[in-house]
Formats: structure tokens, C-alpha cells, sequence
């Protein structure tokens, strides 16, 4: 608990000297020499932030975006296959319905003509 107590304490002195070191040389300036430092040079925070940006611009297009574009194509993909299981799915089980609804059709004349000729020739073993 003491080192990470130490080793924070002196990173806020890093920091804070960081910070103070330029102090006297700012006191020293006239406020047109500030003005003109000011204009010449965006404030820190937007240095930081024009940094930050840039990084993460250059790591997008340099690593990431390659990878996330495929990711979300075979994702896409992925969903557009199980689109068209689920579509050929409802497919079969309308078939499927359409079958069990429909009703028979009536025979033919050859078919009845058949099942009549059938009927009257009785076809008998011989007994013995």
C-alpha cells in the first residue's frame, strides 16, 4: 500500500512540475507577446484532442476497419441464410397445408370402369 502510495505522490509532483516549469518565462511576457503566443499555438487541450483523433483515425484505417468490415459481412451473411431456411421453412408447411386441403380428385373413366370390372369377376380358389 506504500508503494502505490509513493508511486502516485510522485507522479502528481511529475505532473505538477510538468505544468509550473514554464511560469517565470509566461510572467516575463507582455500581454502582446501572450496574445501572439496564444494565437500562434491552439490551446492544449485541443492539441490533445487534434492528437487523440489523429491516433485513432490512423489505428481505424491501419488495423480495424478491414476486420470490422468482414465481421459485419459475414454477420450480414449469416442473417440473409437464416432469412432463407426460415423462408423455405414456411414454404414446405404452406405445401404442406395446401396437400392436406385439397380435396381428392375424382376418378377417371378408365380407372372406374377398372374398380367395376373388378367387382363383378370373383376370383375363387378351388376347394377340394
Amino acid at each position: 500500500m506504500i508503494y502505490a502510495f509513493a508511486i502516485s505522490l510522485f507522479s502528481i509532483l511529475g505532473i505538477i512540475s510538468i505544468f509550473l516549469r514554464h511560469i517565470p518565462q509566461v510572467r516575463r511576457m507582455s500581454d502582446e507577446e501572450l496574445v501572439g503566443v496564444l494565437q500562434k499555438e491552439p490551446p492544449l487541450l485541443t492539441q490533445a484532442w487534434e492528437y487523440a483523433l489523429h491516433l485513432v483515425q490512423s489505428v481505424w484505417y491501419r488495423h480495424l476497419r478491414e476486420k470490422t468490415y468482414t465481421f459485419a459481412v459475414k454477420r450480414v451473411s449469416e442473417i440473409r441464410i437464416l432469412i432463407l431456411r426460415m423462408e423455405q421453412t414456411l414454404f414446405r408447411f404452406t405445401a404442406r397445408l395446401r396437400e392436406r386441403t385439397r380435396a381428392p380428385k375424382a376418378p377417371s373413366d378408365y380407372w372406374k370402369d377398372m374398380h367395376e370390372w373388378r367387382k363383378t369377376v370373383h376370383w375363387h380358389k378351388k376347394e377340394e
